[in-house]
């Protein structure tokens, strides 16, 4: 009897010292603060210039909790131009606050119903109506930039070139200029007619085909506003025209670069062609080639890729 209660008053210290443990209460320094707290404004409607298939275009906002007016960056998703979600940008623009900037992830239209003059004339209505809204934004009017992914990258070319090209400009704002201080081109295409360079005769037969995502971005859907169709290399004229060397000139931006090398959707070598004109025109233009990144976000969200677009933005726009 005696043996079978030491046994048991073992058990029990032992479980009211484990409790003990658990129960501890520590308490430690704070730290101090070098992350702000970040502000999230959600369905922001920043245009509603035409009446279908959406009466207005919409952006979310990520502001960061810091004294006095900061540099804005606009991010247009990627999707082929077929989808641009803006939730698509949520986690680029939520480290883009972390790092002091003001952060709008647009929706934009797409190739259903528009074609590349009206999707780039979205997001450059974008640009307008933060410029218009700066006070209300903490925003400084004068330094802002734009960035996209893939589909998105070549918008956000598009948009860095064309500043000043009025057939772009239309909608809301119109006394706000279009005009952006910085580019950051994430595997983005170029030139649309050699967007599969790269990669077999095959694919890229598919890809200038009428019904490619690029010829109808650049031709249109003939269904819509008269449109004529056909593949991009049957219209030459409007393929120079959607294609933003074309455009280059002393003004365009500084821009950033990056794509990686493993890339199976667009060519690698569409963003060698965009640097090297760049250069060749004099303009402010870093390249980086991402070994083993395929067409994939992620890639771009990591310390290092990410603390590369941070530098390229704090230099060019603080």
């Amino acid at each position: 009897m005696f043996k079978k209660f030491l046994i048991a008053l073992v058990a029990a210290v032992m479980v009211i010292t484990s409790t003990c443990a658990a129960a501890k209460i520590e308490i430690i320094d704070a730290e101090e603060n070098v992350v702000p707290e970040i502000g999230l404004l959600q369905n922001v409607t920043y245009a509603q210039y035409f009446t279908w298939p959406e009466s207005r275009l919409q952006m979310d906002i990520f502001s960061p909790a810091v004294k006095g007016k900061v540099p804005a960056v606009i991010f247009a998703p990627g999707g082929w131009w077929v989808t641009g979600p803006k939730v698509a940008g949520t986690q680029i623009c939520y480290q883009l606050a972390q790092a002091g900037f003001v952060a709008a992830s647009i929706e934009y239209r797409t190739i259903v119903a528009a074609n590349y003059i009206d999707i780039i004339g979205d997001v450059k209505a974008a640009v307008r109506y933060l410029r218009a809204n700066a006070d209300k934004f903490n925003i400084d009017k004068n330094k802002i930039a734009v960035m996209g992914m893939s589909a998105g990258g070549y918008l956000a070319t598009m948009v860095g070139v064309t500043g000043g090209v009025e057939k772009f400009d239309f909608g809301d704002n119109l006394d706000q200029s279009s005009s952006v201080q910085a580019v950051v081109d994430i595997f983005g295409p170029t030139d649309l007619t050699k967007i599969a360079a790269d990669y077999p005769k095959d694919m890229q037969k598919l890809y200038n085909s009428a019904g490619g995502a690029t010829s109808l971005l650049v031709n249109g859907v003939t269904v819509y506003k008269g449109n004529k169709g056909g593949s991009i290399l049957d219209t030459p004229e409007t393929a120079k025209d959607s294609n933003p060397i074309t455009y280059i000139d002393k003004k365009t931006p500084p821009f950033l670069i990056m794509h990686g090398n493993a890339d199976k959707t667009i060519s690698p070598s569409q963003s060698k062609l965009l640097h090297d004109a760049l250069i060749k025109n004099g303009i402010d233009s870093t390249c980086y080639i991402i070994n083993g990144a395929d067409h994939y976000a992620a890639y771009f969200y990591q310390p290092k890729t990410f603390g590369i677009i941070v530098d390229f933005l704090n230099r060019v726009l603080r």
